[in-house]
């Protein structure tokens, strides 16, 4: 039997695989792997479409259950319209021919190698320039969460990211030791707690 961490991919009645969540993520990455497409564990037959797959609907800007939302609800990535308007009355933003562009503070612990790539995906991503080594600012339409999407399959599973979003105050951050982890979480939720009183 196949592990858990292994996934076909179904188009106009062929089957393709078995990928790893790795692969799969780096597929959706290049676009070879739309929100749509049909997916399944290796070795099953129950087809669903990978948004509503937990384990990739948050890959794809989707939410499973959480905050009451139904499956397929769209949660972070390119911002939607409901979140737009939601978010009016609080921030100015920068229009580029109609779309809302961010502004970023990129930070990643990664090894040369994988540095030259990972700069090369955020060039590719919007408007950017390096602040220092492995220190970026982008302007682009993604949220935090979005762009930490776009560069985490060009790291290696220990490198660490960590995305700003200065227009907006969010973050997000990936491969951190759990003690840092529970530390960023604390001081975000306690800014996020007083910004709100």
């Amino acid at each position: 039997m196949l592990a858990a961490e292994n996934w076909c991919v179904k188009v106009v009645d062929k089957v393709y695989g078995p990928y790893t969540s790795a692969q799969m993520r780096k597929y959706a990455h290049e676009g070879r792997l739309s929100a749509r497409s049909l997916i399944s564990p290796a070795g099953s037959r129950a087809w669903c479409e990978a948004r509503r797959e937990a384990a990739f609907a948050n890959f794809f800007g989707y939410n499973t259950f959480a905050d009451n939302k139904p499956v397929g609800e769209p949660v972070f990535g390119k911002s939607t319209v409901a979140a737009k308007d939601a978010r009016a009355h609080t921030t100015k933003y920068t229009k580029n021919n109609g779309v809302d562009i961010a502004n970023f503070v990129i930070i990643f612990d990664a090894v040369a190698a994988t540095a030259n790539r990972v700069e090369a995906a955020i060039v590719g991503l919007g408007n950017a320039f390096r602040i220092a080594d492995n220190v970026w600012s982008l302007s682009c339409e993604l949220t935090a969460v979005g762009v930490r999407n776009a560069l985490a399959p060009y790291l290696s599973p220990t490198e660490k990211i960590f995305v700003v979003d200065a227009t907006h105050g969010r973050t997000s951050w990936q491969n951190f030791a759990p003690e840092h982890h529970s530390k960023i979480s604390a001081a975000y939720t306690v800014a996020r707690a007083s910004k709100n009183m």
